[in-house]
């Protein structure tokens, strides 16, 4: 019990501190459980390093950066599990990820005198406090945006940025991930998505061009969605919404964009689609036969050609199905001799991650570093992945969870 109060004094503390003082208090919290030498990481804007906070350790030990692949924050990070490693004096060195709902912001290790059951039960109480505080501070400095960045961000990137919800979140068995690359410079492509009286919303956006310009087209067209969604706009009229709203606006600019909703009760899942690519849908370790549907037009021509009439494709999900959105640069992307990566091996890598086991946020993450190492990590065009996995109704979801 003197432990839990003390998790609760560190949120008192939090809340009458600087939130430049996170980590400071977050070690404060870690003495109350016999630890020491606390290190909060957080992961980089393209998911492959994390960034340590502090620099170095009280005794002058530096800290460096850890990989998330081959060391073991990038395990603790890639498994969301507890990892504990004993050390020669008695002593062990804990990794907890610091997470917030599906959101994997990073990972938080320290050495325990004497772990035990209930501290290591703590640590990771201590992980998940550690995330809300990060998130809770981040809107009042910069200092764990910056934390993330392992160089600087473009104007475009940093715009886009801005706009984008948190890149993972779950409820209930339902999850959506979401990752935009290139990490630092992106800037034409963006997604949304919320969870509004059990209908999951959903849009990926893909600005013609790149840089500024088209990131500040891709960002009104993102205001326009949600503007629309708020309204409670049905979704054969999404689109021509959004269109009439932002016309004239985006010069002779256009976007593309497929916006989909999910029934998280029954797994309907239906979607409209403007000048975009369908989706790929994983179900019992192959995919789906691609749903026929006739597109509109992109966004950003309703001046031109007139109202957006759009139809609606539908599918009932079950249990265990994955949803994958993406934009043209995933497919079109190629490798140095100028094979296009394509929708084949596209299909062919999301059916090889969904059958592994992994989390959704892990699966996309994995799909981004493919696509990456094919191009030979330089990119023509951005590359924008959006997940959506549903594990069955709620109930079912809850009664199906360990007591």
């Amino acid at each position: 019990m003197t432990s839990v109060r003390a998790l609760a004094h560190l949120l008192r503390e939090a809340q009458a501190g600087s939130p430049e003082d996170v980590v400071a208090n977050l070690a404060n919290g870690a003495a109350t459980l016999g630890g020491h030498d606390l290190v909060l990481y957080l992961i980089d804007y393209d998911q492959q390093v994390l960034q340590p906070t502090p620099e170095q350790l009280a005794n002058g030990e530096p800290v460096p950066t850890a990989s998330v692949h081959g060391t073991m924050a990038g395990r603790c990070f890639a498994t969301q599990a507890l990892l504990e490693a004993p050390l020669d004096d008695g002593c062990a060195q804990l990794w907890v990820p610091v997470s917030e709902r599906a959101e994997r912001l990073g990972v938080l290790t320290m050495t325990v005198d004497a772990p035990d059951d209930q501290g290591r039960a703590l640590a990771v109480e201590l992980g998940l406090l550690a995330a809300l505080l990060v998130l809770t501070a981040s809107a009042y400095c910069d200092r764990f945006h910056l934390q993330r960045r392992r160089k600087d961000l473009s104007l475009a990137a940093e715009m886009q940025w801005g706009l984008l919800p948190p890149l993972s979140f779950s409820f209930e068995g339902t999850t959506v991930a979401g990752l935009l690359e290139p990490a630092y410079e992106v800037g034409g492509d963006c997604f949304d998505y919320a969870l509004n009286e059990g209908i999951v919303s959903l849009a990926v956006f893909d600005a013609m061009g790149h840089g500024v310009h088209s990131s500040v087209v891709s960002g009104l067209a993102v205001g326009a969605y949600r503007h629309a969604r708020r309204k409670n706009v049905p979704l054969p009229a999404l689109f021509d919404t959004m269109d009439r709203a932002s016309a004239g606006l985006m010069g002779d600019s256009f976007v593309t964009a497929l916006a989909a909703e999910l029934d998280v009760a029954t797994g309907r899942l239906s979607w409209v689609c403007a000048g975009h690519p369908s989706p790929l849908i994983f179900r019992d370790g192959s995919m789906l036969p691609e749903i026929a549907l006739s597109p509109t037009l992109p966004l950003g021509l309703a001046l031109s050609f007139g109202e957006l009439e759009s139809s609606v494709a539908q599918v009932a999900l079950q249990p265990g199905d994955r949803v994958l959105l993406y934009t043209d640069g995933v497919v079109e992307a190629r490798d140095p001799a100028g094979e296009e990566f394509g929708l084949g091996r596209l299909a062919d890598h999301f059916v090889r991650e969904s059958s592994s086991g992994l989390l959704p946020s892990e699966i996309l993450r994995r799909l981004v570093r493919t696509c990456l190492e094919f191009q030979g990590a330089q990119l023509r065009d951005d590359a924008t992945l959006l997940l959506l996995e549903w594990a069955g109704p709620p109930q079912q979801v809850a009664a199906q969870r360990p007591a």
